[in-house]
């Protein structure tokens, strides 16, 4: 989809335009006057709400504004959670929004239900099913003192197989494809832009207050030898590190393979400092792990390559020259060199005594105990479960607790099946630059899976609704290629 497109979608038509302008011109006279006499919160608040009328009257028109609209909302929702002090459940509305849009979508195409050629029937697709099938029959789980809490759980994955299903719908064409990409980067760009902000100017206010508003964020956020760890648009510095490490791999395989131009490269050279920067102010050290796997997985793919050695030698030489460089007051570099401390590491000591401590209820719960029974949405729905209130340290940890091994092993071999699908339609492939998105999403994923065993980095929100759309691109980007091979362009098909 093309920025043209969106620009029409929003119809500053002749029988749009003024019932848009004048619907904002209100919404700003209203907004100014409570902002005067009720404070920014409800102010802001008439004038999202303006705003989401224009935006689900533009879905009518085109169904992608509708998906690009829940994505944003989605690198959004941290932030406006602090702002409005939790008091909106945003992420209801997100994926109340993913339902309105499927209906739509679906009531859109009536007068061709038995068209279903736009959904892949790819394996890709039957396993993620066979994962949300599972999650049904957890309801039958026997642990479980509560089906609130497995029903809040399923309608959220509910919403995402139709999120899946939207993002198939608009991937039709390559162009769509492309469109996505160069929307998730520069929406990675605005978010790491944001955090550096917050490192060099501080918190905003609302920020600030949320922070200092409990002792136990305040402790989690501080750094050793003084500094808070920055979170940006995000809920919390874990998650927008790794995120920021996916993207900086993302952003680096893009400059490294070429397929740009000269303006186009030079530009995410520059979003790359940016992101790589947000990534170490939020001193996440599970990020800088994420950032090397990335890179090691590219490496590996494409080792037969006199670029890929370079990059290889080069990354070698700023990792010992980071690691054993005579910098010890920078608390960001020494927060780097903590990453790779291993056993010395306490935050990971605690880890290992965790997944040590319920080994024998992981054994003797092949099912687990049940959704959302551990952690704090545990103690919310299950407050009397043995789990209730334990930390799970992780995504496969979580897995393991709740859905038992073998939830563990089927979600790892359908991490394993994505992997798969990327490296081998990336091999397949003859076209450059379908090539490239493959790889993209290989070194990504990579470091996005790697990275869950210490964080929830493939779950949470956003990399949900970037996870999701990448699902559905592997499965149909491949149907684009196009180039056939011969000696004009066989160097194509070795890059």
């Amino acid at each position: 989809m093309e920025i043209s497109k969106i620009r029409s979608t929003f119809a500053f038509e002749r029988r749009w335009r003024w019932g848009e302008i004048g619907l904002l011109s209100i919404a700003a006279i209203v907004g100014a006057l409570l902002f005067s006499f009720s404070g920014p919160a409800v102010s802001l608040m008439v004038i999202l709400t303006c705003i989401g009328l224009i935006v689900v009257v533009a879905c009518f028109v085109n169904i992608q504004v509708g998906f690009y609209t829940v994505i944003s909302l989605g690198f959004m929702v941290g932030c406006l959670d602090r702002a409005f002090l939790g008091r909106i459940p945003f992420i209801s509305i997100i994926l109340l929004l993913s339902y309105f849009l499927v209906c739509l979508l679906f009531a859109k195409r009536m007068n061709r239900p038995k068209d279903l050629s736009w959904i892949p029937w790819h394996p890709l697709l039957w396993f993620y099913l066979l994962t949300r099938a599972y999650t049904i029959v957890e309801v039958f789980n026997p642990n479980m003192d509560s089906y609130l809490g497995w029903f809040s759980w399923f309608w959220q994955k509910m919403a995402y197989i139709f999120f899946f299903l939207m993002a198939c719908y608009i991937f039709q064409k390559k162009e769509s494809i492309v469109f996505f990409f160069k929307f998730i980067i520069g929406a990675i760009f605005i978010t790491a832009l944001y955090g550096c902000i917050q490192q060099w100017y501080g918190l905003s206010s609302f920020d600030f207050r949320w922070v200092h508003s409990d002792p136990h964020i305040l402790g989690l956020y501080s750094l050793p030898g003084g500094g808070l760890r920055k979170f940006s648009l995000f809920s919390d510095p874990a998650n927008f590190g790794t995120f920021m490490a996916g993207g900086a791999v993302a952003i680096l395989v893009f400059i490294i393979r070429g397929t740009l131009g000269k303006r186009d490269t030079f530009l995410l050279v520059g979003f790359l400092a940016v992101v790589i920067l947000g990534m170490s102010y939020s001193g996440t050290r599970t990020a800088n792990i994420m950032l090397f796997a990335g890179l090691g997985l590219y490496v590996l793919m494409t080792l037969y390559q006199r670029k890929t050695q370079l990059l290889a030698a080069l990354t070698l030489l700023a990792f010992l020259f980071i690691k054993y460089a005579p910098i010890y007051s920078n608390v960001t570099i020494n927060r780097f060199r903590s990453s790779f401390h291993g056993s010395d590491d306490p935050s990971m000591n605690t880890r290992l005594v965790h997944r040590e401590m319920m080994q024998p209820y992981m054994h003797k719960h092949p099912f687990g105990g049940g959704i959302n029974t551990a952690g704090a949405p545990g103690e919310k729905y299950n407050p009397h479960h043995f789990l209730a209130g334990f930390p799970p340290d992780g995504a496969y940890f979580g897995i393991a607790l709740q859905e038992g091994w073998i939830g563990l092993a089927l979600n790892c071999i359908f991490f394993f099946s994505i992997l798969f699908y990327c490296v081998h339609y990336f091999y397949k492939c003859r076209n450059l630059e379908i090539k490239t998105y493959y790889i993209v999403m290989a070194a990504m994923l990579f470091a996005l899976f790697l990275g869950a065993y210490a964080q929830f980095t493939v779950s949470s929100v956003p990399q949900s609704f970037v996870f999701i759309p990448f699902l559905a691109i592997i499965t149909k980007l491949h149907t684009f290629d196009d180039v056939v091979i011969s000696k004009k362009n066989s160097k194509i098909y070795n890059q």
